[in-house]
């Protein structure tokens, strides 16, 4: 019997074992380091790896993209939707002295644990306050507010901010809320959140209270104290550990849907740049991510301009090449009898290329339009290693000499028409005269016809006056 009992207890312990070892192995492989954005130093042309899901740095001057990570997939945006809010409010002229009642649904439209500063139904503050703590503190009472006092309600405010998103080029947002509180159908994507916030640093009062760490909203009529507000975007924050100098900007965002997301804007030797980062997991990784990134674009692009130098008569008058041969220049001098016209192109024109690249391998096409079209007479299309990499219009120097040029085609076109024109303006103009003509000789015959009559009845008075007279006279005699 003890035997039997050892046996059972030998067994039961080696199956505990058993299942302790098996668990411990599922748990150390489920166990894995969080992914941490990684950037290469010793390789500077290396992408750095980085948490985001969806990301992209953008050029905020020509909108050129220098890095993209799932750049056109649909995102919750969260609360760097405000950027959009705050792009329309500002468009629209507010008074930023002007008193606002907080109204019950900015104050009970919102979650009540989400981000808010703690105003009440009635609280007065300015347009200013409203547009600050939606931005520096992301404020969503403050946001819904600013959309019922722009659109008259939140509805009509989002109709606002998917008609301007448009606008902008966005081909993958719908926005719901002012504010970025969750809905299935609030989305949007890095690429059109980087198109909506290089329209919106072009607006400087944005620039300005993007750029905010603090801000206090004084006291109201509600409460004796102020309200201090500090940014959520930590990268323009000197006293933080996630400070990063060149940044100037941005607006950061979460929900449990979203997770965290951020976009900001950043300046360096003269190039402005925009990063949005979208669904990453953890706070600080946005702004890590943020600061590999524009590490990565600052050490691996630069503007190059490549018409700094630019002639025309060295590319144009004295070609050989007959295909380049202008025939604008062409009918414009035998046309319209002119010495010269004044083709122009921006000198300041600029693209972002690689730090590496042979620039003496930039290639230029110059195409030279047969008709002039809004000033523009051609272009120039730069070309690196069989790739277009820029493109530039060629413009007439002398704006109102651009109505005078058209092809042979174009004039023979529009003759018809100008004869049409005449030939009608010329047969009104007889049909008018005949008319004239008839009526004259109408009232001419009636003016003679008239007199004749009057003749007629003197005529006829006299004749009776003279017969009267001479029956007198014959009664006369026989009495």
């Amino acid at each position: 019997m003890k035997r039997w009992i050892a046996l059972f207890l030998t067994l039961t312990l080696c199956l505990s074992l058993s299942f302790t070892s098996h668990a411990t192995e599922i748990t150390e492989e489920a166990t894995t380091e969080h992914p941490d954005t990684t950037e290469y130093p010793d390789q500077p042309s290396r992408e750095p790896d980085i948490v985001s899901d969806a990301a992209i740095v953008m050029d905020a001057a020509t909108g050129q993209i220098l890095y993209e990570k799932n750049s056109d997939m649909g995102k919750y945006p969260a609360s760097i939707t405000k950027v959009m809010t705050v792009l329309i409010a500002l468009e629209h002229n507010l008074d930023m002295d002007q008193i606002v009642t907080m109204s019950e649904n900015a104050i009970w439209g919102i979650e009540r644990s989400s981000t808010n500063i703690g105003l009440d139904v009635g609280e007065q503050v300015t347009v200013r306050d409203l547009l600050y703590a939606t931005m520096v503190n992301s404020a969503n009472e403050c946001a819904y507010q600013l959309a019922e006092l722009v659109g008259g309600d939140v509805e009509t405010f989002a109709d606002m901010m998917n008609a301007k998103a448009k606008e902008l080029g966005c081909k993958h947002t719908h926005f719901v809320t002012p504010n970025g509180l969750h809905d299935d159908d609030h989305y949007t994507t890095a690429y059109d959140m980087a198109l909506i916030m290089k329209a919106a640093i072009h607006n400087e009062q944005f620039r300005e209270i993007a750029g905010t760490v603090s801000y206090t909203v004084p006291a109201t009529n509600l409460t004796s104290e102020d309200r201090p507000l500090w940014t959520g975007t930590k990268m323009i924050n000197p006293a933080n550990q996630y400070y990063y100098e060149y940044c100037e900007g941005g607006k950061n965002g979460y929900t449990t849907n979203a997770n965290n997301t951020l976009v900001t804007f950043a300046r360096k030797d003269g190039l402005e740049l925009i990063c949005v980062v979208l669904d990453c997991d953890g706070q600080k990784y946005t702004f890590s991510d943020s600061e590999a990134l524009y590490n990565y674009c600052y050490n691996n692009y630069m503007y190059f301009y490549p018409l700094s130098d630019f002639s025309f008569s060295s590319n144009i008058y004295n070609s050989d090449d007959e295909e380049n041969s202008n025939f604008i220049l062409d009918n414009y001098y035998n046309n319209l009898n002119h010495e010269t016209i004044n083709l122009s192109v921006d000198k300041n024109y600029c693209m972002l290329i690689k730090k590496n690249t042979d620039t003496t391998q930039i290639t230029k096409d110059i195409d030279l339009f047969d008709t002039a079209a809004d000033n523009v007479l051609g272009k120039i299309t730069f070309f690196y290693q069989g790739e277009q990499i820029g493109e530039t219009p060629i413009t007439n120097g002398s704006p109102f000499l651009s109505s005078h040029i058209s092809t042979t085609e174009e004039e023979s076109a529009e003759h018809p028409k100008t004869f049409n024109n005449t030939l009608l303006r010329t047969v009104i103009i007889i049909v008018v005269i005949i008319l004239l003509f008839i009526i004259g000789i109408g009232i001419r015959n009636l003016i003679r016809e008239n007199r004749r009559n009057k003749r007629r009845r003197k005529y006829t008075n006299l004749e009776r006056k003279r017969k009267r007279n001479n029956r007198h006279r014959n009664d006369d005699f026989f009495y």
